[in-house]
């Protein structure tokens, strides 16, 4: 009878069982979360502060009793390094971004709390400014977010000072390289805020610290400029949004690719200037010409590997490397062709014998100052007791006075093209 009326009851109240077994977990899970004695809560006055000020706070909304008022965001910059990948055009800059504003929530009286007047939070449990950079390299991941501790005083002015790589595109101009100097912006600002919600401006003192900063291997940091640009567009009359423009100059580091390009087209240069001046007839010039011609066409496989790949400008050197490879192709062909009117055995034509004679009477036979072969010469004493010889070797003789006289004028014109190509193509620091 008994175990029927037992069975009975279950069988009528089956949800009585299921709220006892609730009540019995959660008694367990309670006394599981039970801290041992000693270990309550801290309640000083810190902690105390702490409570009351994140009570019931919102950092999904901007810091302000009324949405009409401004959040006015001071911002410092002190740079520590900076990395410019010339060949990837993008730049990136280590700073620690100093920001202040007024969090209207964040306020309390010191003397309700032992007198307390700076407390620190993480940035996360407060709202805290979301500054994007605008014209920031797309392969990188950077988020306008900041996770780091951040001080909070009395008044409710919140200060945060993270750590932050800011990486963005910088054209480079290459019309001086190696001895190139690059300017590179980056551009801050809110992304989703009117200026008339979230200003952002600089600090009135020293809105950029440089104390610490370290120069990198290849470039130098010559000057930083900041600029607040108001944001006033056409599209929107009525609304602003402003921006922090820094300006970075680098100046490049130029001791490395002056050893391997600079120096040496200088180098090429004058060995085609002295090939110009050996002998018409030696070979030897022939073969320093061609070297200086493989010369050239090595620094221009060099100059490709250097300079960025996107570059808009090209380089001056560039141009000096082409022409100068003219130069030196106009040199060989001359060659050649002097090299074969040496080798003349018809009479020279009247106007060379003239133009020959004037030169050697006159001051013109200074400008010429490549000497006869001395073969030719040997020749000519040679042929004094003999008549057909004398006046075969005279043939010849007219012909390498005349391949010495062009050849001569063709190192005063190679020389005086080199000399402007110098002035007008080739760096300098």
């Amino acid at each position: 009878m008994n175990f029927n009326l037992q069975t009975q009851s279950t069988t009528m109240y089956p949800g009585v069982t299921i709220s006892v077994c609730i009540i019995f977990f959660s008694w367990h899970v309670i006394n599981a979360e039970d801290c041992p004695l000693g270990r309550d809560e801290p309640m000083h006055y810190e902690a105390k502060l702490y409570k009351d000020l994140l009570c019931a706070y919102s950092y999904e909304h901007r810091p302000v009793t009324d949405h009409k008022k401004t959040v006015t965001v001071k911002v410092r910059f002190s740079i520590k390094y900076l990395n410019f990948d010339s060949l990837e055009e993008t730049f990136t800059v280590h700073s620690w971004v100093a920001m202040s504003w007024l969090d209207e929530f964040l306020h309390w009286e010191p003397a309700n709390y032992g007198d307390i007047k700076e407390l620190q939070l993480e940035s996360h449990e407060i709202w805290t400014p979301r500054m994007a950079l605008f014209n920031a390299d797309a392969s990188v991941y950077q988020s306008d977010l900041f996770y780091t501790t951040c001080t909070v005083d009395y008044k409710g002015i919140v200060t945060c000072v993270p750590h932050i790589a800011h990486s963005g595109i910088c054209r480079t101009s290459l019309t001086r390289w190696p001895y190139d100097v690059q300017n590179c912006s980056l551009y801050f600002g809110s992304w989703m805020h009117k200026g008339e919600q979230v200003n952002f401006t600089f600090y009135s003192s020293q809105p950029i610290v440089t104390s610490d900063f370290q120069n990198g291997s290849d470039w130098s940091l010559l000057r930083v400029t900041n600029e607040r640009l108001p944001g006033i567009y056409a599209c929107c009359p009525n609304d602003t949004y402003p921006m922090l423009k820094y300006t970075f100059v680098l100046k490049r580091e130029a001791a490395g690719p002056a050893a391997v390009v600079v120096i040496p087209s200088i180098v090429i240069v004058l060995i085609t200037l002295s090939s110009v001046l050996l002998g018409v007839k030696d070979n030897v010039r022939l073969i320093l010409l061609c070297f200086s011609l493989f010369g050239h066409f090595t620094f221009l496989t060099e100059i490709g590997y250097d300079i960025p790949k996107h570059g808009a400008d090209t380089p001056i050197i560039l141009l000096f490397v082409r022409d100068s490879m003219v130069v030196t192709l106009t040199a060989i062909l001359v060659t050649l062709l002097l090299m074969s009117i040496t080798k003349r055995a018809l009479p020279a034509p009247g106007w060379i014998i003239s133009l020959n004679r004037l030169l050697a009477s006159g001051p013109g036979k200074y400008v010429v100052f490549t000497e006869f072969d001395p073969s030719d010469s040997s020749k000519h004493r040679l042929a004094e007791d003999d008549g057909n010889a004398h006046e075969e070797t005279k043939r010849s003789t007219d012909w390498i006075q005349f391949a010495n006289l062009v050849n001569s004028f063709m190192f005063i014109v190679i020389f005086l093209v080199y000399f402007i190509l110098i002035c007008i193509y080739i760096p300098y620091d």
